[in-house]
């Protein structure tokens, strides 16, 4: 099998997943803890699975002899809530995979270092692996895939690398649960699996994700990711080298449902902004993306993605009847642990609701993880690039799928709420032999940029329209689309369509505002 990488030294999207643990349940000494009695209990529970031989973190932390070189170390982790990693802030969810220690678990740790790390009385508890079911979690795949050997220097930069994966599926397959059995845990800092968009290499639909601790995924009871017949999967690997020179071999196991067995196609949204520009030097620069849901919906997990630069991402749920509602803040954001959020109860929310991801970045000096402050920074593929996507997995609350609809039309109903009056509905012929097909142009008033938004797949992504000028109802701007510059001119007529000459000849763009459904709550 002949995969060469689509990407090296570069990533689309690096998000991942963390394991779930539970918290600490036993009663804590807080006047004198000891390792013995309190503290090996809370490292077994929430650390030990990655800070083992054979696993990515860089000491054990199993036993006494392991534990207690690294005591203030570790005191100095968890009182800064760096370790475990998990980045959501206090007071949003509750969520099923939360890792994060109790106010208690850390107090105990802290002063158990301070006063000395003592060992306690009587036998050490062992650290227990959690036990396996066998050579794959739940029985035998129904499908398993094995990557070529990949190899990892000893020393340098992280890696990163895309690689296709032909499944040669003849009909509709339904994906239940995914296994990913990395084939050296020390150096597989990451891995996700993604659904490609038909005819290329190109992330189409996040499907799974592994990190370091994490265990194999089953999806929600009565959901599973749609895979149509015909489309690929991507392999997304992050590679960090540990000193010893590795060989890869990672394999994934798939599970899969009957469709009877389906009740809800679990769907991940993209909820994103590839029109930013990020001033050099600048430590706090904001942008925002909006989703409008086009009808009833239920939101079963969410997972910020930015790269080095970014410093913190919010979602907010904006309700058609003039409500908000805070679903997630992560205000200290970490391209290196990337968390999908999975709420214990499902969030629903009402069509005509607006999902806003917020978020912020910090391009200056000070940010240690900086590739370079000197430059402007744009949306690109390259982790020294940027990104603004907050995923969201979702369901339809009524029947197994989403109505099809149009993205260029939801992106139109989006701009309808978020820039009024200044969007349009533009229906340009992109291929020979094709028929118009809708687009969505964005010219806000302000002098900000917009942007000629085009769907590819499932995706609506803008061509930047730059150098925006207002002057009453007239309008100039410059459209960057690949390979072409192109000049605007128009201006507003009385029915509100936007007449606009573009080079070629003059059209006629529709007012966003009248695609907003008919079926979606006004109030």
């Amino acid at each position: 099998m002949n995969r060469t990488p689509l990407l090296r030294g570069a990533t689309v999207v690096a998000a991942v997943a963390v394991l779930a643990i539970p918290a600490a349940s036993h009663a804590l000494n807080l006047e004198q803890p000891t390792f013995v009695d309190d503290i090996a209990p809370i490292l077994h529970e929430n650390c030990a699975s990655c800070h083992q031989p054979e696993e990515i973190a860089p000491m054990s932390l199993r036993t006494y002899r392991e534990v207690r070189p690294w005591a203030r170390s570790i005191a100095r982790a968890v009182e800064n809530r760096d370790m475990p990693p998990w980045d959501a802030d206090p007071g949003y969810g509750p969520f099923t995979n939360d890792i994060s220690l109790s106010d208690a678990e850390i107090e105990a740790i802290t002063r158990w270092a301070s006063s000395g790390a003592p060992r306690g009385d009587g036998d050490e508890p062992v650290y227990e692996p959690p036990p396996s079911a066998g050579e794959w979690a739940f029985g035998e795949p129904d499908w398993v895939y094995e990557f070529d050997p990949f190899e990892v220097a000893a020393d340098g930069p992280d890696e990163f690398a895309v690689f296709p994966v032909e499944t040669g599926f003849d009909e509709d397959r339904w994906i239940r649960a995914v296994e990913v059995q990395p084939g050296d845990r020390e150096v597989v800092h990451h891995f996700i699996l993604w659904r490609a968009a038909p005819g290329g290499g190109v992330q189409d639909a996040w499907i799974d994700a592994w990190a370091a601790g994490a265990t194999p995924n089953e999806f929600p009871p009565g959901t599973a990711r749609l895979l149509p017949k015909g489309q690929n999967l991507l392999g997304d690997f992050h590679y960090h080298p540990n000193g010893t020179a590795s060989t890869d071999k990672t394999r994934i196991g798939i599970w899969f449902a009957e469709p009877e067995e389906v009740e809800k196609e679990l769907i991940n949204l993209w909820v994103m902004n590839s029109t930013f520009r990020i001033p050099a030097g600048d430590p706090n620069h904001e942008a925002r993306a909006n989703h409008v849901f086009t009808e009833d919906v239920v939101v079963r997990s969410l997972a910020p993605h930015m790269h080095y630069r970014g410093k913190d991402m919010t979602y907010t749920a904006h309700l058609p009847d003039g409500g908000e509602r805070d679903l997630l803040s992560v205000s200290r954001y970490d391209f290196n642990w990337q968390t999908g959020y999975n709420f214990v109860e499902p969030v629903a929310l009402p069509a005509g609701t607006r999902i806003e991801v917020t978020a912020h970045w910090d391009n200056s000096a000070d940010n240690p993880h900086n590739p370079d402050p000197t430059i402007d920074v744009t949306w690109g593929t390259d982790s020294t690039d940027e990104m603004l996507i907050g995923f969201v997995d979702f369901v339809a609350a009524e029947g197994i799928s989403p109505k099809p609809a149009s993205p260029v039309l939801a992106k139109l109903a989006e701009l309808a709420q978020t820039h009024p009056g200044q969007a349009w509905r533009f229906d340009v012929q992109r291929q020979p032999g094709k028929g118009p097909e809708p687009t969505a142009m964005l010219l806000p008033r302000g002098g900000v940029p917009g942007g000629w938004f085009v769907q590819f797949g499932t995706l609506v992504l803008p061509a930047p329209i730059v150098d925006i000028v207002w002057d009453g109802n007239d309008v100039t701007a410059t459209a960057e689309t690949p390979g072409n510059t192109m000049q605007l001119k128009g201006s507003i007529q009385e029915d509100g369509t936007l007449r606009m000459d573009m080079g070629p000849g003059e059209m006629i763009g529709t007012p966003a505002e009248n695609e907003t459904p008919a079926t979606l709550p006004t109030g």
